[in-house]
């Protein structure tokens, strides 16, 4: 999958969008100025717990894969030889929840459908939708929202992944 990558994407490399990560806790972070994901030790919005120190994979997907003139692709990508897990991240005051969970859904869409289409997958995949709301702009809290049975249902059958509506993933 790697080199596959690397053929689709050939600045991968230069611009620093794929990292492997062997933390046992590490957390991700959606910039807001850049709109690129970042690795930090705390305080990002998506946190993944590797117990095992195995190597995970991380791919910064919009504005590293893809630039600003395609705003329809999710956030990143994290990875093992299991599973491959899409994850928009949305941060947003109360009352744009919903709209901002359409807005994820298409996101992840758009771009599981490419990778499928351009990269023989292997792995499970799996779709993470992370809505952050804080009332206090210092401090981000992780609030996963209500889980849309339709919308995980559409994606199992259209496109054999899994969907979650959380902030965390654990790889095994």
């Amino acid at each position: 999958m790697i080199n596959s990558l690397k053929e689709i994407f050939p600045h991968i490399d230069e611009k620093r969008c794929l990292q492997f990560i062997t933390k046992k806790v590490f957390e991700i972070f959606d910039h807001e100025e850049d709109k690129k994901c970042y690795i930090l030790e705390e305080n990002g919005q998506f946190k993944v717990l590797n117990s095992n120190q195995k190597e995970i994979g991380f791919i910064a997907v919009d504005e590293c894969l893809f630039d600003s003139s395609d705003g329809s692709r999710s956030d990143c990508i994290v990875f093992d030889d299991e599973v491959l897990c899409f994850i928009e991240l949305k941060h947003c005051k109360n009352k744009n929840i919903s709209r901002n969970r359409q807005k994820a859904k298409s996101q992840l869409i758009a771009t599981i459908e490419f990778f499928k289409e351009k990269i023989d997958i292997k792995q499970k995949l799996e779709a993470y939708i992370c809505i952050t709301c804080s009332s206090d702009e210092d401090k981000i809290t992780m609030t996963p929202r209500a889980n849309n049975e339709q919308a995980q249902l559409e994606f199992e059958e259209f496109f054999d992944t899994q969907l979650f509506y959380k902030c965390e993933k654990e790889f095994q």
